[in-house]
């Protein structure tokens, strides 16, 4: 377990249900305190508080600095317990937490905020208000501390003293949602920086009463700061005009031509922008044809979409000769298949249960963004766990119009992030209006770095490129596959493989009429036809384990059979790499870096 023991003494004279508590394995600990067992993490950082002091004391050379990170961290951390994913992986998690508020701490001051679209967002980061949406902490600081700080440090200004009151009114608003009690000890934590053991002497409280209070307010007071910043948002909205803008809906979800919603939702997108590239130039330059990530075990639903949105689809835009910007606030694990829960889960009201999101202000400014240059926004979980598109808004009915595979219609303001796991995903593209070029060059570098494993922007736990094939038969053989998400994985697959052999088409196409590139023209030809007897191959596995009732993956018989194709996809996915290889070094010869107009 990660280094985890059990190596305390009992003292004499300690009462057996403590002597009990301590001799409890970690594990049980730790599942109780992911119940909100406060004595069961209590007993946690009792045994583990020296190791992680000792490891934060090394990343920042300074004990009493340590000391303030490490009760943070610990905060955080009883906050989160519920995150935690695996038992086994206890003190690694405490770990990356504590890491995580040194690194925040120490790079602070050189942070800066980055504003891709900055001119249209509601509010600046220079005003005390709650500017900041990802860091509910910076704000509180702010607020909290830089009017002291200030006063102390110059005479009275007049405009100071306004710019204090207004910090003074905000927090006021945005400790409103809490009760008395609640705001004595939040103000105690953020303002005196007290310690929980100080707290509980100086409010006549146990520690574990602080740390529940501590839970409690934050998520409370996070909460209220996304409703106060929509709200605030709206009004800066309203006075500038223009409230309401719907474009011509998209069609593309209506007759679907892929399995690859991210595919569809950008072809569709960069179509309003002008002439957009073709369905198959989009899988190909995007990366999106050559992707194969597995989860291993069950074969989860999630593995294709399990990479960076943000990193692997901008860049993808990059290749194409286009400029994106993105908010992403994804969970680092696979979520449910929404295939799979109660449908109730799905509903409207459902979602108007869960948490608000930290990014919602994001989102929704960079789905304006996009909308009013006449460009629907690429977004993720609309309804599921899959791309679609939304296409205007209504600020007075606080609603989205959005289309999707599985409908269209109006999405609530607020309900953006909400989906059943509350990830957050928008993507907005533009045109510098000069001639597009196409960077094939680097469209397929990609494309062999993540067929080697080699790309970093696929999700912890999975596998990826070459490789995953051997999980995935490693999960057939021991029978344990969800024939859902199994199906799922096929589908795309095929899918994907199918665009990989129109993709190397339309090149040869393209570079027939040119004679400098007649050299290269064989490379695409063999790898259309690798790419080809790939999807034919799947498509025979597809009809063995259709979608969405999955067949009998487990049964010897078809597991046997599905075992036997992908060995065979694999051997061509393989002399497709060299291909590929052989493609790029024969592009090498006329230039470093080709390009298509």
């Amino acid at each position: 377990m990660d280094g985890l023991t059990n190596n305390r003494h009992i003292r004499p004279g300690e009462d057996e249900t403590l002597e009990d508590r301590q001799k409890e394995p970690d594990i049980a600990l730790i599942q109780r305190a992911q119940t909100g067992d406060t004595e069961a993490f209590g007993e946690l950082i009792h045994r583990y508080r020296g190791q992680l002091f000792r490891y934060v004391r090394a990343l920042t050379h300074d004990s009493y600095l340590a000391e303030d990170i490490l009760q943070d961290g610990l905060i955080r951390a009883f906050i989160h317990m519920g995150q935690l994913q695996s038992a086994e992986r206890f003190m690694a998690w405490m770990q990356r937490i504590v890491r995580n508020q040194a690194y925040t701490h120490m790079q602070r001051q050189e942070q800066q905020r980055e504003q891709h679209f900055s001119s249209f967002l509601a509010f600046g980061a220079h005003d005390a208000s709650w500017s900041d949406q990802d860091s509910l902490d910076m704000t509180l600081n702010h607020l909290l501390n830089d009017t002291d700080r200030r006063s102390q440090e110059t005479g009275y200004d007049p405009y100071q003293a306004v710019a204090e009151q207004e910090m003074r009114n905000n927090l006021h608003k945005l400790l409103g949602c809490l009760n008395e009690r609640e705001q004595q000890v939040f103000t105690s934590y953020w303002m005196e920086q007290l310690s929980p053991q100080e707290m509980a002497c100086k409010f006549n409280l146990t520690s574990a009463n602080v740390y529940q209070i501590l839970s409690r307010s934050r998520k409370k007071v996070s909460q209220h700061h996304i409703h106060l910043s929509v709200e605030e948002t709206l009004a800066e909205w309203n006075s500038l005009g223009q409230n309401r803008v719907i474009l011509e809906e998209p069609l593309s979800f209506r007759a679907p031509q892929t399995w690859n919603s991210a595919a569809a939702s950008i072809h569709e997108m960069l179509g309003y922008i002008g002439p957009s590239p073709s369905l198959p130039m989009v899988m190909g330059m995007s990366g999106l044809s050559f992707r194969l990530t597995i989860l291993p075990q069950d074969i989860h639903i999630a593995g294709p979409t399990a990479y960076n949105f943000k990193e692997v689809l901008t860049r993808g835009l990059q290749h194409m000769g286009y400029r994106s910007h993105a908010v992403e606030a994804l969970a680092s694990q696979a979520g449910l298949n929404a295939n799979l829960v109660d449908p109730s889960m799905l509903e409207e009201k459902a979602k108007g249960k869960r948490l608000l999101n930290p990014r919602l202000v994001r989102a929704l400014s960079l789905i304006r963004y996009s909308i009013h240059r006449g460009i629907p926004a690429v977004v993720w979980d609309l309804h599921i766990p899959e791309f679609g598109l939304i296409y205007g808004y209504d600020d007075a009915a606080r609603t989205l119009y959005g289309t999707d595979f599985i409908k269209s219609g109006t999405i609530a303001y607020d309900h953006v992030g909400r989906g059943v796991n509350q990830e957050v995903f928008v993507l907005a593209a533009e045109s510098d209006g000069m001639i597009r070029e196409l960077n094939l060059h680097a469209a397929l570098t990609d494309a062999l770095a993540h067929y080697r494993g080699e790309d970093p922007y696929t999700l912890p736990n999975t596998v990826s490129g070459l490789a995953a094939y051997a999980v995935w038969r490693e999960a057939l053989e021991y029978r344990r596959v969800e024939p859902n998400g199994h199906a799922y994985n096929i589908a795309v697959l095929w899918d994907a493989r199918r665009y990989a052999s129109e993709f190397f088409k339309e090149l040869s196409l393209k570079w027939a009429s040119t004679a400098r590139y007649s050299s290269l023209i064989p490379f695409c030809l063999q790898a259309e036809e690798l790419y080809r007897n790939m999807s034919q191959k799947l498509n025979i596995l597809a009809e063995l384990c259709p979608f969405p009732d999955g067949g009998l993956p487990n049964e010897k018989l078809h597991a046997d059979q599905a075992i036997s194709i992908l060995l065979e996809v694999e051997e061509l996915e393989r002399a497709a790499v060299v291909a590929i290889e052989s493609l790029l070094d024969g592009m090498a010869q006329h230039s470093p870096e080709i390009v298509m107009v």
